[in-house]
């Protein structure tokens, strides 16, 4: 069989097209060949297909898809055959295949290729075995599930490959002197990517080998502008070494070997980039804090890590990297999830933790013999105070083993966790907090998932509705992705942003539910006040005193619905905002009209209060407390004041 991934999913057997099915199950192929082999749990397969929200028979729904798919995979097996393609394990599901089979694999593998071509000076074979590279792609990879979060990091790791490729080619005709096809090349590979600096790079020699020297320093000056302004950072070395051989007439140094392409197609088709993936942006630091940890490790050096944050900032996608990477390079990788007693698969789960803990306990006795492991254990904030203990008995004994550990917590997980984050970190354990995107950051992705340069107004609007969340993120981009590749603020993309995604709804409905009536009604009439609700106006709605309005819009705040950050004064109104303009839209969109009106006419009429007797020269009016304890509103004598 031949499985095609760049671009709408293919599975060709002797040159037939297979017919796959629904959308869901192609998804769900796609999910199992992402994994190269390795099992994938059914909960996190429920998890990855229903991004994040799988519907009671989500299991069943897997199970039967599985089903079909093996009858399409292997239509000659008996019934009593175990399957050979499709293979089920005691924790999930696998699917085996050879890895020349997946055309990205044949892809990378004639990428590299042609830099071995090109390395040894045979010029026109590599820009030929290049082009042939780049032929084999078909439209978006991965298509038929460009809407789920779990394909996103190999998307863009496959887009960085392309564009290095596509880099290498400009490279090559330049060497043809092929200019004017190079600098049209180079002007579509900057245009797609404005932040990468090896397209401006190939971009500015074109330019002067075409004889257009002035250009080039000017482009320079452009990139450098732009990098300053998105990223806060000086153009690196090539950057900087073009534009002193441009300025000095360095004709040699303007026509240099090709450059080296992605990392990921160096190391091998089995193998997985050692770099930064595009949708990873601005945790370059976090993961080199974990690779170093690996570094250590393999040295003989057990070490620990935690990464926290708030739901959806990516701490699953960053530990995820980091397995592939120990994976790639030899490691052993265990992962596993923890889940609350009352989890559908928590037995499963304490299984997977018991397989675990005998894994460890095997290093502990064998730790001269055993090869460097890698431990992943996801949502330790669920574990149980057992779990939590018996990772603080590896954490204490296992010192010099070739071993490392990394945990993922939320935010706000609780006094038992605190407890065990606080011992964990008194042994050396490093703690990793992930924070929201930066406006820059979010820009990168959304070049990343719209192939193309995207306007500042966007970037920021983006940042906005999603707060820097990259979940959020990704299931805006979702919504938008028909829209094609060009977003413009005053066009389509604007009316579709003021459309909540379903799977946001979803999550806003949920945390909704875990407050009390009281505290709903406080996020109803904070959310129709604005991103950052004036309280004080938010407790004359509710005819309450101040103090019990925060003490509700705490709850709202441990819920993630609001969020607090530190003011001049404990009552100043500003600490509290939404996080994300998304969860307001959401919360707003579950008012009905006729609540939303009245809200909305409330908040106007109490703004009028406020706003005219200061007009008039008098003092805002206060909130005093009735004698049946409802606030109420009363207003300080006004003096009059002559209308002219």
């Amino acid at each position: 069989m031949d499985f095609r991934v760049l671009g709408p999913l293919e599975v060709r057997r002797d040159g037939e097209v297979l017919r796959l099915g629904p959308p869901k199950r192609r998804a769900l192929l796609l999910r199992l060949l992402l994994e190269n082999g390795h099992t994938v749990g059914v909960e996190r397969l429920c998890d990855d297909l229903w991004n994040g929200c799988p519907p009671p028979g989500a299991r069943s729904s897997v199970h039967a898809h599985i089903s079909r798919l093996r009858t399409v995979l292997e239509p000659g097996r008996g019934r009593h055959r175990e399957p050979q393609v499709l293979r089920s394990t005691p924790t999930g599901y696998a699917l085996s295949f050879r890895s020349e089979l997946l055309d990205s694999v044949r892809f990378e593998r004639s990428v590299r290729q042609a830099q071995v071509l090109a390395d040894a000076g045979r010029v026109d074979e590599a820009l030929r075995e290049t082009e042939r590279a780049l032929a084999m792609w078909r439209g978006t990879p991965l298509a038929d599930a460009r809407d789920h979060p779990f394909v996103t990091g190999e998307s863009g790791r496959l887009h960085d490959v392309k564009l290095s490729a596509e880099e290498l080619r400009t490279a090559l005709l330049l060497r043809e002197s092929r200019i004017v096809e190079a600098i049209t090349s180079a002007e579509r590979l900057v245009e797609r990517d404005p932040l990468r600096e090896a397209s401006w790079t190939v971009l500015m020699r074109a330019l002067y080998l075409a004889g257009r020297p002035a250009e080039a320093l000017r482009r320079y000056e452009e990139v450098r502008l732009l990098l300053a302004r998105d990223l806060g950072v000086e153009p690196g070395p090539g950057l900087r070494d073009t534009q002193l051989a441009v300025l000095r007439h360095d004709i040699g140094a303007l026509r240099p070997p090709p450059p080296r392409v992605a990392a990921a197609v160096q190391s091998g088709p089995a193998q997985r980039p050692a770099g930064i993936r595009p949708d990873l942006p601005g945790r370059e630091r976090e993961l080199g804090r974990l690779s170093e940890l690996l570094r250590g490790a393999a040295g003989g050096r057990a070490g620990w890590a935690v990464v926290t944050g708030e739901p959806g900032v990516g701490k699953s996608r960053i530990v995820e990297e980091v397995a592939r990477r120990a994976c790639d390079t030899g490691w052993q990788v265990l992962r596993t999830w923890c889940a609350e007693e009352s989890h559908p698969g928590a037995r499963v789960l304490d299984r997977q933790l018991e397989s675990l803990a005998s894994q460890l306990r095997k290093l502990a006795e064998n730790a001269h013999v055993t090869g460097p492991t890698l431990c992943v254990v996801e949502d330790v904030h669920l574990a149980s105070d057992d779990v939590r203990g018996l990772l603080l008995t590896y954490a204490r004994t296992l010192r010099e083993a070739p071993l490392a550990v990394v945990c993922t917590v939320a935010d706000l997980p609780g006094p038992a966790t605190e407890r065990f984050l606080a011992e964990l970190a008194g042994r050396g354990a490093d703690v990793l907090s992930l924070a929201p995107l930066t406006e820059a950051g979010v820009r990168r992705v959304v070049s990343a998932a719209t192939e193309g340069p995207v306007p500042g107004d966007v970037a920021h609007r983006l940042h906005g509705l999603s707060g820097g969340n990259p979940f959020l993120l990704h299931q805006v981009l979702a919504q938008l992705r028909h829209l094609g590749p060009a977003p413009h603020p005053h066009g389509t993309w604007s009316r579709e942003l003021r459309t909540v995604p379903p799977a946001v709804r979803s999550v806003v409905r949920a945390r909704l539910a875990e407050l009390s009536p009281a505290a709903r009604q406080v996020v109803d009439r904070a959310a129709v006040t604005g991103d950052r609700p004036d309280m004080r106006l938010v407790a004359r709605l509710g005819l309450m005193p101040l103090d019990e309005t925060l003490s509700l819009a705490d709850q709202a705040v441990a819920a993630r619905l609001l969020a607090w950050s530190e003011a001049t004064s404990p009552y100043d109104s500003q600490g509290y905002h939404f996080p994300a303009g998304l969860l307001r839209r959401a919360v707003l969109d579950e008012l009905s009209p006729a609540h939303r009106r009245t809200l909305h006419a409330d908040a106007c009429r109490a703004r009028v209060m406020t706003a005219v007797p200061m007009l008039l020269g008098g003092a805002r009016p206060s909130v005093a407390q009735a004698a049946d304890g409802k606030a109420v509103e009363t207003e300080r004598e006004v003096p009059a004041v002559p209308v002219r």
